[in-house]
């Protein structure tokens, strides 16, 4: 019997990202778990839409959770809360949408869409290699509330090596060759195939020198990694550089540091190794956040697209900023009894 992979593929990722749960038991789990995702709320509507002023839906990167309606409309609003989520952005959008011209959809009417954004609080870690100084790393930073995405060739590996008590649902593991695994047609890069989400930091240490440098040339031509580190001494490194010239730009190879962690630790153990390279990691999240924290959108202004797309005269509401209070301001403007009100005044005129 032959079976289409393909239509197998679009059904579980079409079942994934279908509307499951209410929007308020999902945002309880996110907020608890610390992933990344947006709020989005009908604030306002003009004539006939989908659903009314209150209606909520909570997106994660792969997962939604109630229903603004279905149709145009929602798929425009995800689509947006999804590119802003992987861009690691946080803060407000508040969009205008005209359903019949930008959304195609024959209610003809016209909704604002609230969409606040709630970035992945927890740093993420992509560890290749579950060898002693990979479980190591783990038993280290797991319990500091990193997000781990664990990935060895050996699956016996993988299965058998062990996570701290009470840290199972922040370690993701995964059997994974980039020898075998990636397709190696031009037409899809390994660099856009590699199971590394964006803004991850990344570790290299398998067991394996040639996975290490399928690995390295994989991932060095993305920028939009945290961090790329490669475990190995200046020899291997070395070595490295120059066979990886042929393929990457100096750039990119300067995006990959080796060895890893601080320096003036002189200990060979794995759990050495392992204190080295999580403080190492600490560090550069920490310098990470703080310039995440200068450049938020809630510290400086800037200019955003509109959901209207490049058709549309006008831009998004948020093209000056929407801050939180900005927010909690509108939002209190068009609660049920502030909507009651309006309403009561627009008949008595």
């Amino acid at each position: 019997m032959n079976v289409d992979k393909s239509a197998d593929k679009s059904a579980v990722m079409n079942a994934k990202s279908a509307a499951t749960g209410r929007w308020y038991q999902a945002l309880a789990e996110a907020q608890a778990a610390l992933t990344a995702h947006a709020l989005a709320t009908v604030v306002t509507v003009a004539g006939s839409a989908p659903r009314g002023a209150g209606s909520k839906m909570l997106i994660t990167p792969d997962t939604l959770h109630d229903s603004l309606g279905g149709g145009r409309l929602e798929q425009l609003v995800v689509e947006r809360a999804r590119e802003r989520l992987a861009q690691g952005q946080s803060g407000c959008l508040l969009e205008e949408i005209a359903l019949g011209q930008h959304a195609q959809q024959c209610c003809g009417g016209h909704v604002q869409v609230l969409i606040e954004l709630y970035p992945a609080l927890a740093p993420r870690l992509a560890l290749f290699g579950a060898g002693h100084v990979g479980q190591a790393i783990v038993t280290l930073l797991a319990p500091l509330g990193w997000q781990i995405d664990w990935r060895d060739s050996r699956p016996e590996q993988l299965t058998a090596a062990t996570t701290p008590a009470g840290c199972e649902g922040r370690v993701a593991r995964q059997a994974f060759n980039i020898l075998t695994d990636l397709p190696t047609a031009k037409a899809a890069p390994a660099s856009e195939s590699l199971p590394v989400m964006a803004g991850s930091h990344v570790l290299v240490l398998t067991h394996d020198h040639v996975e290490d440098q399928a690995l390295i040339a994989a991932l060095a031509p993305r920028d939009d990694l945290a961090s790329l580190g490669l475990i190995g001494s200046s020899s291997k490194w070395a070595r490295f550089r120059q066979r990886l010239r042929g393929d990457l730009a100096e750039h990119q190879i300067a995006r990959v540091r080796c060895p890893i962690g601080v320096p003036g630790i002189p200990g060979k153990r794995p759990e050495e190794i392992a204190i080295g390279v999580v403080a190492e990691l600490l560090q550069i999240e920490a310098r990470r956040s703080d310039a995440a924290a200068v450049n938020s959108p809630d510290k400086a202004t800037g200019h955003g697209a509109s959901l209207q797309g490049t058709s549309a005269q006008g831009t998004s509401l948020d093209s000056h900023g929407l801050t939180r209070q900005g927010a909690r301001q509108l939002r209190a403007r068009f609660a049920p009894d502030a909507m009651h009100q309006t309403e009561t005044t627009q008949k008595a005129e």
